[in-house]
């Protein structure tokens, strides 16, 4: 379900090393809007010119992830004042707007059926099912992988049930990642 307003993203563990970066949005075809507090990704290149962010409510196997949508980033001068950043009226171009991205661990979703995840898939990867869900399948390999599964509830009673904890990012290195 492609989200239609910011969400709160909950980090999890410590903010050591954890660096906000700011990338630049891609337009897509009509302006597409990114909401604060779902998943960061730099488009493959199949609906938003690669390079640059793009909306994760239909992520591609070759989107890159990179952490979660925090604000408008300062170097584009957009107030942080209304839900979503981008959209149709504001996003005209590539890369005319940036966003500032978390990194680090956060509480995602969790998904259901085959892409339910458990303590067994601790320390595996795990695919970007949408914005702020994530499974244990790759969906028949159309999904990018979401980061390393940190924890689940069955380990840590202070995630709420149907929330997984996730290590984010596609790449290797001190934020994140497989």
């Amino acid at each position: 379900m492609a989200l239609t307003s910011d969400i709160q993203k909950i980090r999890y563990g410590s903010l050591i090393d954890h660096q906000p970066i700011e990338y630049p949005i891609g337009k897509g075809a009509s302006g597409q809007t990114l909401y604060r507090g779902s998943v960061a990704a730099i488009s493959g290149g199949t609906t938003v010119t690669q390079g640059y962010l793009k909306n994760m409510a239909t992520p591609a196997s070759n989107d890159l992830v990179v952490g979660i949508i925090d604000n408008y980033g300062p170097s584009c001068g957009q107030p942080d004042s209304v839900p979503g950043l981008g959209g149709t009226t504001l996003n005209t171009a590539d890369g005319v707007l940036t966003a500032r991205v978390a990194t680090g661990t956060f509480l995602l979703l969790g998904g259901t059926g085959s892409d339910a995840l458990t303590v067994t898939n601790v320390g595996t990867s795990v695919y970007l099912i949408n914005e702020d869900t994530v499974g244990a399948t790759n969906g028949s390999s159309s999904r990018p992988v979401a980061g390393l599964l940190v924890q689940v509830p069955a380990t840590d009673a202070s995630i709420p049930t149907g929330f997984v904890a996730v290590q984010l990012g596609t790449a290797a290195g001190p934020w994140g990642g497989v």
